[in-house]
């Protein structure tokens, strides 16, 4: 669906202004929008699974390690397919909220792509950098939506996530270096294009949503608190979007429709994407591992 076809549909949960912002700038964030019971829910699984993860040595389709994790000190960078971790991180992604803000940004007829659960740690010096999503995992086209809810507070110290205002209508650029290996960023030369001076911090407060186009430019800096910076955050895309490479992260449920019926035609997007590794050959580490070459 275009963004004419999905704003003359009537919003569920975002206003008026809140989706013009997102289709104008390509991100927009609402501060606790996401109920507190939801963030409790989800933060106790988030705690059971740092918990379980204290017996993991290794990097696996589970969890994506940082360096210093030790059974002493979980230093999770990514909980994998979190749908498949549990059945309630399944209920929020389809039966909450959630999928009621998705048809507010890519129409009433809503698919299923991935999730997962990021943490920054405060003292390792971890940064994201500048970036696209769809480059990884290309579609017919640009609807796919990243939706993210804060489960604790995020201040300027923590490095929250940072997006250049419409960016998503600008270039789509290459992720690879000069080899064709993948590195999930996006290189200084292109970068030297881009305005990051107008990056827009998104912070707030536990429940917080903020959602990012697919083709938005985006990043974040170290986590200079005392305190973890978890993330949860899902991939939606209108159902007439058809993802044409595997995705890196596959889940038991990616492809399903969660609100709407499927679609009989796909949406073709005239605009190109560079084709990605094939993750099911190469597989896939995280975006943490890919910017460090890992």
């Amino acid at each position: 669906m275009t963004p004419e076809d999905i704003l003359s549909h009537p919003a569920s949960v975002l206003t008026k202004e809140q989706r013009a912002f997102y289709f104008a700038n390509g991100f927009v964030a609402v501060d606790g929008l996401i109920p507190p019971d939801w963030v409790r829910r989800l933060t106790a699984r988030s705690n059971e699974l740092l918990e379980q993860s204290r017996s993991v040595n290794h990097s696996n389709e589970a969890f994506d390690l940082g360096p210093t994790h030790s059974a002493e000190h979980p230093r999770v960078r990514r909980l994998r397919a979190t749908v498949d971790r549990h059945p309630e991180f399944w209920e929020f992604a389809c039966n909450s909220i959630f999928t009621d803000v998705a048809a507010d940004l890519v129409g009433p007829d809503v698919k299923f792509h991935s999730a997962k659960l990021n943490y920054k740690w405060p003292g390792t010096g971890e940064v994201v950098h500048w970036h696209q999503d769809i480059p990884a995992w290309p579609h017919t086209n640009y609807s796919p939506v990243t939706l993210g809810v804060y489960l604790s507070p995020v201040t300027p110290e923590q490095g929250p996530l940072a997006c250049i205002p419409g960016s998503h209508e600008g270039a789509l650029f290459r992720h690879m270096d000069e080899e064709g290996n993948w590195t999930g960023t996006i290189s200084e030369n292109d970068l030297a294009t881009v305005d990051l001076t107008s990056a827009a911090e998104l912070t707030g407060s536990p429940g917080t949503l903020v959602a990012i186009n697919c083709r938005a430019i985006h990043g974040s800096r170290a986590n200079r608190s005392t305190e973890v910076r978890p993330l949860l955050l899902c991939v939606y895309s209108s159902a007439d979007a058809f993802a044409w490479m595997p995705p890196p992260t596959p889940t038991t449920k990616t492809g399903a429709i969660v609100r709407g019926k499927p679609a009989r035609m796909a949406h073709l997007d005239p605009r190109p994407c560079l084709v990605p590794p094939n993750w099911e050959k190469q597989g896939y580490g995280s975006i943490f591992s890919a910017q460090q070459g890992k």
